[in-house]
């Protein structure tokens, strides 16, 4: 990373990190809707309040940070360590990236059981892998792709629910 591209190419790989959270977000929004809940109203509460509607527009920008923060303190750096580690040992990058940020997930581990660590250690590997490949810049396709495939799981699983296919 020392050549004069350098710092662009780590600002590329941190842009499609933060996609690939957020995508992963939307992605585990939807199911949250399809398969959760939300479908039916506590009784005596509106579905959608005013306020929902004020902080709807700002939730990204509050999902922004975090999203900043794993990617630049656990994604960017497994992705690097294990390019690292890749070349002193001769092997491949792809384990040792998939090792670290499941290592990394187990910072889960004591506050969400098992359940977190697995969520949490699928969620950052899957960052990473998108990542990798991130220097060659496809920033723009992964968003295309990520939001038709957000859609598609929105659009089937209200079909599904339509159908009494899923019973919430």
């Amino acid at each position: 990373m020392s050549g004069p591209d350098g710092g662009r190419s780590l600002a590329r790989m941190l842009r499609v990190s933060i996609l690939a959270l957020f995508l992963e977000a939307a992605l585990a929004l939807v199911l949250g809707v399809v398969f959760g809940d939300t479908g039916q109203p506590e009784p005596g509460e509106e579905r959608v309040s005013a306020l929902t509607l004020v902080v709807l527009p700002f939730t990204p920008l509050l999902a922004l940070l975090p999203a900043a923060a794993v990617s630049a303190v656990i994604v960017l750096p497994a992705v690097l360590l294990g390019e690292d580690l890749a070349r002193r040992t001769g092997s491949r990058a792809l384990w040792w990236q998939l090792l670290l940020s499941t290592a990394a997930g187990a910072l889960l581990l004591p506050l969400a059981g098992w359940r977190g660590w697995l969520v949490g250690a699928v969620c950052v590997a899957t960052a990473t892998l998108l990542t990798r490949p991130a220097r060659r810049g496809y920033f723009v396709a992964l968003l295309l792709w990520g939001a038709v495939t957000v859609l598609t799981v929105f659009l089937l699983g209200g079909i599904g629910l339509y159908a009494g296919a899923i019973e919430t």
